[in-house]
């Protein structure tokens, strides 16, 4: 078995002489270099198709959609375990603002939909942006622990889980008081879907979820059983080609619900019907489906963040 870690994995000259299982960890396309993932198939010694790909997200329509290949949600299936752990208690109460959106890598989605707030002049959000400086008239916030390393557009939290960030320092400040979340998900050039802590707070915050340049992120999310809110929600925008189209879409496809505040109670069930997919965490049944499909991922499963998923006592089985 090969694990590659996919934002810093570069291509070295390595030749795989013969079929293996390659586990391939986050997104793995880079602007300048490309996929790196092509070039060690290119250079195999035997058909690539002779190799299987484990991905931790779900294939779209990408370069490798073709090539044998499972989704083992193990990223996902360990946050949800976390969140479950922090004893979250939900106080969905009446929302006092349109939307939120969070910023912490400068992403070009994430520029891109600064840009579309402001220039639509959008004002009705709640934000967390943990930059030095302001992004023309966004104002930067302060929403950190104390101990985190700061960046010049970025904020590197150190020992401190998502979930606890959730917690203690975004639940009652961003996410809860709004209707709607802005789910800049990491991936934006490629083709491929992408699910991560960003999407798991907007479900417990009870809030309806718009993917700004995720590719088929509503998609993947119904596949689970998630209600993605297609009756309130125009998701079309996940399915267009251009990324930069496909964020623009995202944003002036939703006006009128980005330019109003929701009454979401009569949605309560619905939404709480997410929730309780959360607490149940479909993305580790999931990977205990895929496991006993092939068992040899067993192992990397057991190891993956020193057996947190093992102990997650709060899914089913």
């Amino acid at each position: 078995m090969r694990i590659l870690h996919g934002p810093t994995y570069r291509y070295q000259g390595e030749i795989l002489d013969r079929p293996d299982i390659i586990v391939i960890q986050d997104h793995h396309y880079d602007p300048i270099h490309g996929y790196a993932l092509q070039s060690l198939l290119d250079h195999s010694k035997c058909n690539s198709d002779q190799h299987l790909l484990v991905f931790d997200h779900v294939i779209r329509q990408d370069a490798f959609a073709n090539n044998p290949h499972v989704c083992l949600p193990l990223l996902l299936a360990a946050e949800c375990t976390e969140f479950n752990r922090e004893n979250l208690k939900p106080s969905w109460q009446d929302r006092v603002a349109s939307f939120n959106f969070m910023v912490n890598k400068p992403r070009p989605h994430r520029l891109l939909l600064m840009d579309l707030i402001l220039d639509l002049e959008l004002t009705n959000y709640r934000h967390s942006l943990c930059w030095s400086k302001k992004y023309r008239s966004i104002p930067i916030t302060s929403y950190e622990f104390g101990d985190e390393i700061k960046m010049d557009r970025g904020l590197r939290n150190g020992h401190h889980t998502n979930a606890s960030t959730y917690k203690h320092l975004l639940k009652h400040k961003v996410f809860e008081p709004t209707a709607v979340s802005l789910i800049t998900e990491p991936a934006f050039h490629e083709h491929e879907t992408i699910i991560t802590e960003k999407t798991i707070m907007a479900i417990w915050a009870g809030t309806l979820p718009i993917w700004v340049g995720g590719w088929c992120c509503a998609d993947a999310m119904r596949a689970y059983g998630f209600d993605v809110f297609d009756d309130i929600i125009d998701h079309s925008y996940q399915h267009w080609p251009d990324p930069v189209d496909r964020c623009h879409r995202a944003i002036k496809q939703n006006l009128s619900v980005l330019c109003s505040v929701l009454d979401l109670r009569p949605f309560h069930e619905r939404l709480a019907h997410n929730l309780e997919l959360m607490r149940s965490n479909v993305w580790l049944q999931r990977v205990r489906q895929i496991t006993k499909l092939h068992p040899y991922l067993q192992t990397y499963v057991n190891q993956f963040r020193s057996g947190l998923l093992a102990e997650d006592s709060s899914a089913t089985s």
